[in-house]
């Protein structure tokens, strides 16, 4: 038996000074005919993809937060949002904190975080509007909430006391997707912001630069 190169092909040498003759094995040249064919196959692949040929599809999600103090019982609204575009709010709020929040995805809205027992503000977005930047303060716990839309509407909830903080998406033309957090009892203790396209995003494939955005 023969170690690293040499156990794939054989080495004869030529009487004389003649050089070094390298005859591959049958096997060797197999496993290198696979392999080329391996190459042509994910390039054809490639070549004749409608999304990849037009396009690089690059990821354009992001991440703002958590801000608060954090304590308590982790949530997300992740995998919620597949069922449509943010179309509303519900907010649950004190004269200090931000009590409890449940978000509306498409036509179903999300179970609440925090509590359940006060009273609460709705909002209703409109057709084709997303929120677009969020701002507002927290110390231990989160006191105030400032969503503004692309439409131009602003909806504050809370109280103007501690650290500020004021997000937008890294990316253009992306949008608030969900939310994350942490409540402890009926406080909100922590929020995060993710960010992504709008739901039901398609980017159009004929070179126009034009997308087309699925209704809510």
């Amino acid at each position: 038996m023969v170690n690293g190169v040499e156990g794939c092909r054989k080495i004869q040498k030529d009487q004389g000074s003649l050089p070094t003759r390298i005859q591959y094995t049958p096997e060797f040249l197999k496993f290198q005919q696979a392999i080329l064919k391996m190459y042509a196959l994910v390039a054809f692949a490639l070549l004749t993809s409608p999304v990849l040929s037009s396009e690089i599809k690059t990821r354009l999600s992001s991440h703002s937060g958590e801000f608060g103090g954090g304590a308590g019982v982790a949530f997300t609204t992740s995998g919620e949002h597949l069922n449509g575009p943010i179309t509303g709010l519900r907010i649950r709020e004190s004269t200090s904190y931000i009590l409890g929040i449940q978000i509306r995805f498409g036509s179903r809205w999300s179970q609440v975080y925090g509590s359940t027992s006060s009273s609460y503000l709705e909002v209703t977005l409109s057709y084709g509007e997303h929120i677009t930047q969020v701002s507002g303060k927290y110390s231990t716990y989160v006191n105030e909430l400032i969503f503004l839309t692309n439409k131009g509407r602003m909806f504050r909830f809370g109280q103007p006391s501690g650290s500020c903080f004021n997000l937008f998406p890294l990316h253009r033309n992306t949008v608030l997707r969900y939310i994350s957090g942490r409540y402890s009892g009926s406080l909100i203790t922590s929020i995060g912001f993710h960010w992504d396209r709008p739901h039901g995003y398609v980017s159009n494939l004929n070179g126009t630069g034009v997308a087309q955005i699925q209704a809510p």
